[in-house]
């Protein structure tokens, strides 16, 4: 059975926060990984409301530095300090995120090394390779840099472990790695094809994609992605308004995820003026009916 990935909105805002939705802010868990995409202000709260441990972040992902996105950095940045965080945090950002870090480790932590920090600018065309997932990005269309983000579980190769029972193989054997491989081998006198026991574990893809015009970079990335997590600042007919401020529309963010393919399309960063998304989720629904809009502290599992 493959590994859950499992995804907490922690914080479904916009600029201004509301009584019901904080700032951006979600957290991707798979295996050991624990992946914040954008940190904004109180979002280590979120952590306690959700019953979750910053101090298991391993990376964080920032789309732009605009306050509503990073203004909970100095907090999370404090606690991981105050615990003796132990294990090296990686962020990553657009231009611009190595003078921010250097000023933010200077401000808010009692040494610059209190904690292992390793910051990396991204330009929208780098892809992060791990073993088992990739992280790529894609630069989107705003008043300050501003990136998307897709993770990518791998596809892979799995042994069903009813037909290898059947073999009696040594669980230690490394005639099995050959198997997972598909290749035929020879046990006990009988040829083996690794093809007839090996299945394929599809890649799982997940988008984050927020403050940003409608533009074609967001629909690449996007492409045939299990679920879209995209912003909604306004509803459908305040589209003139989206374009004058750089943003999108709950119906546009439908068409993107329409035009590349999605699955799932969750809408988030809605605008202080919805206090109830019920308009926006019918709106994008017309065109994408897999769409839904999460409250804070919502979770999924994929």
């Amino acid at each position: 059975m493959a590994e859950q990935i499992k995804i907490n909105f922690l914080g479904t805002g916009s600029a201004v926060p509301t009584a019901r939705r904080n700032h951006p802010a979600v957290l991707l868990t798979y295996k050991d990984e624990n992946i914040l995409f954008d940190c904004g202000e109180g979002t280590q709260k979120q952590f306690r409301l959700a019953q979750l441990n910053p101090c298991k972040l391993t990376r964080i992902f920032i789309t732009h530095w605009h306050g509503d996105h990073i203004f909970g950095l100095p907090g999370i940045l404090q606690t991981l300090m105050m615990n003796n965080y132990s294990g090296t945090l990686k962020i990553y950002g657009p231009k611009g995120t190595n003078h921010f870090m250097d000023i933010y480790k200077r401000m808010y932590l009692s040494k610059a090394d209190a904690i292992k920090i390793e910051t990396k600018e991204l330009s929208g065309k780098e892809t992060i390779e791990e073993k088992e997932f990739k992280i790529e990005c894609a630069e989107m269309t705003h008043d300050a840099p501003c990136l998307a983000y897709s993770f990518t579980i791998k596809e892979k190769n799995r042994l069903d472990k009813k037909k290898l029972s059947k073999l009696k193989l040594p669980g230690n054997s490394p005639l099995i790695g050959e198997l997972v491989k598909g290749k035929t081998i020879e046990f006990e006198g009988k040829k083996i094809d690794g093809k007839k026991l090996v299945y394929s574990e599809p890649q799982r893809k997940i988008v984050y994609a927020t403050d940003t015009k409608l533009n074609d970079n967001l629909i690449k990335i996007a492409e045939k992605s299990n679920i879209l997590i995209s912003e909604a600042t306004y509803s459908g007919e305040e589209e003139e308004l989206a374009n004058e401020y750089l943003h999108m529309t709950c119906v546009q963010a439908a068409n993107i995820a329409k035009k590349a393919k999605c699955e799932q399309l969750y809408l988030i960063h809605l605008s202080q003026r919805y206090d109830n998304p019920k308009y926006i989720l019918e709106e994008a629904k017309k065109v994408f009916k897999n769409t839904k809009v999460p409250e804070d502290l919502d979770s999924l599992k994929l």
